[in-house]
């Protein structure tokens, strides 16, 4: 995954120490210098995308870890995933004290049709534009399901009409366990045999890597499309691929 990113976007080099799992961490408050060096990120998707897993497994922190900060006040008991209507703000700085190169905004649950979602997500990415270099965006992830039959919701929302301020987008498949999982119920039906086992597993590997190519596809005729994709294999291993 980590070589699909760094085509398009450069990385902090300084990686935090790892925390043990089942463990929060304190609060660790990073001095100017440090500030100016972190990766700024908005992480877009649909609810259920796995973003929340996505950001807890690179930062190496267990679930809860968060530390969400609005107009510099931390927000305390964040329930994991908080993007309820009334408590989600894409202002709002998420941050892992485990690693502290990155800071991450999420949109919510941007689904297609939500006009409302979107017109707050190019003002925000407007305003990081013209705001001091320590605050402006370094990339967009676009998260993309693919346990989902139909995940063209970010197609549908006419996200892909407008540049990006010149911040890459990069489309990262998420659940791609949760799409394997679908295609060998469909290939190891009733009818395999011990013998078919091995034949079985490479038609399963290849269909999802159809079904991913085709999505790339379909992004790929927008008229901005993403500058790169990226692929999770489990929602709990980030996958090099």
């Amino acid at each position: 995954m980590w070589k699909s990113i760094r085509k398009h976007v450069k990385l902090p080099k300084k990686l935090t120490k790892k925390v043990p799992d089942g463990e929060v961490p304190d609060e660790e408050v990073p001095d100017e210098d440090e500030r100016n060096k972190r990766f700024r990120i908005l992480i877009l998707g649909p609810a259920n995308a796995g973003k929340t897993t996505l950001l807890e497994r690179l930062t190496d922190s267990p679930a809860g870890a968060a530390i969400v900060k609005r107009n510099g006040e931390r927000i305390k008991e964040v329930p994991r995933g908080y993007d309820q209507r009334g408590i989600h703000n894409i202002d709002d700085e998420i941050t892992y004290a485990s690693n502290s190169d990155f800071v991450f905004h999420d949109s919510g649950g941007f689904e297609a049709g939500g006009v409302e979602e979107l017109q707050a997500v190019w003002k925000f990415i407007r305003k990081r534009s013209l705001a001091p270099p320590s605050q402006q965006l370094h990339a967009i992830w676009l998260c993309i399901p693919t346990d989902n039959d139909r995940p063209f919701g970010f197609l549908q929302s006419g996200f892909f009409s407008e540049p990006t301020a010149s911040v890459p987008v990069i489309g990262i498949f998420t659940k791609l366990d949760g799409r394997e999982t679908k295609v060998r119920s469909a290939v190891f039906d009733s009818t395999a045999s011990p013998s078919d086992f091995l034949g079985r597993v490479a038609e399963v590997k290849q269909k999802v890597a159809e079904f991913v190519h085709g999505l790339e596809t379909q992004f790929q005729k927008e008229r901005y499309p993403p500058a790169g994709f990226a692929r999770v294999g489990s929602m709990y291993t980030l996958s090099e691929e």
